[in-house]
């Protein structure tokens, strides 16, 4: 479970040294720990993608055998657990972002959703594990998913004087707004800047290898669809609003003419602003249901 506001440790990428190869220090077995494990796994993911990540990988990051990380994380899955609370717990280190409604409740809600971008925005490959790793009761919705953050918001809202029933509105609004908005923008930041463990893609050895992740050993199943190296080539190079939208070349322009006379705008980078529209709308409707003029 994520927890909130405090994760404390060292910077996640080590620096080189002169003359090491791959630019990682290796990490004393004495000095390993489940608080370094898992900021090292993280930058990880945010360097070769998701797939890349594997304990083998991590273990050679960390210049230790791989079996030493097995006395801080049990298994993979744990790790990726991890990685989440990690990630969460960087809510509560953005400006803005305040454990009390203090200015009232619309700027308290407003704050919490743009240190929930914040952190989403500084992990894109990483953050499909914060919207769909299982969590441990059903009604705990990602990506506000920390018990302290959950508690701090419900707790809020009704000390200024939401009702149960409203109080448990806003909850879920509030999650189905970023959970959807953030998933939407952080895949479009990864399809604009692949890395090769990118869902699709697995390490070429499997699980346990040490080899960086390749696009010629798809994962089926992963989290995102598979693309060939071409595919993901031609994505990459696409600058023109056409090429956006058409990156292979196979939109037939005969049976999708209002897609190709709109191409400009549907390729136009928006996120900022239908942000911004979509939290002031999403307050809006609380609003309104709590019976309070916007």
């Amino acid at each position: 479970m994520a927890g909130c506001c405090h994760v404390g440790g060292e910077s996640a990428v080590p620096r080189r040294p002169s003359g090491e190869p791959g630019g990682h220090t290796p990490v004393r077995t004495s000095r390993l720990s489940r608080e370094r494990i898992v900021d090292v796994a993280l930058a990880l993911i945010d360097e070769q993608g998701l797939a890349a990540l594997t304990m083998r990988a991590l273990a050679g990051r960390l210049g230790v055998e791989a079996m030493s990380l097995y006395k801080h994380v049990a298994n993979r899955d744990k790790l990726f657990d991890a990685v989440v609370e990690r990630i969460v717990g960087e809510l509560g280190k953005g400006d803005g972002v305040v454990p009390d409604p203090d200015q009232g409740w619309r700027s308290y809600l407003a704050g919490i959703a743009h240190g929930v971008r914040r952190y989403a925005r500084a992990h894109p490959h990483a953050f499909p594990l914060v919207a769909t790793r299982p969590t441990e009761a059903p009604w705990i919705n990602p990506p506000l998913r920390s018990l302290d953050w959950i508690e701090a918001f419900l707790r809020g809202l009704q000390a200024e004087g939401f009702t149960d029933e409203q109080v448990l509105f806003a909850y879920r609004s509030f999650n189905s707004f970023l959970l959807g908005f953030l998933l939407l923008e952080t895949s479009a930041m990864s399809i604009h800047e692949p890395l090769p463990g990118d869902g699709s893609y697995a390490p070429s050895g499997g699980e346990g290898s040490n080899e960086a992740a390749s696009a010629a050993h798809p994962a089926p199943g992963s989290l995102t669809p598979t693309r060939s190296r071409g595919e993901r080539q031609a994505v990459a190079d696409a600058t023109e609003p056409d090429e956006l939208i058409d990156p292979q070349g196979e939109l037939d322009a005969d049976r999708y003419p209002t897609i190709r006379r709109l191409a400009e705008g549907l390729a136009e980078d928006r996120f900022e602003t239908e942000f911004l529209l979509g939290l002031d709308s999403m307050l809006d409707q609380i609003a309104t249901f709590i019976g309070e003029r916007s």
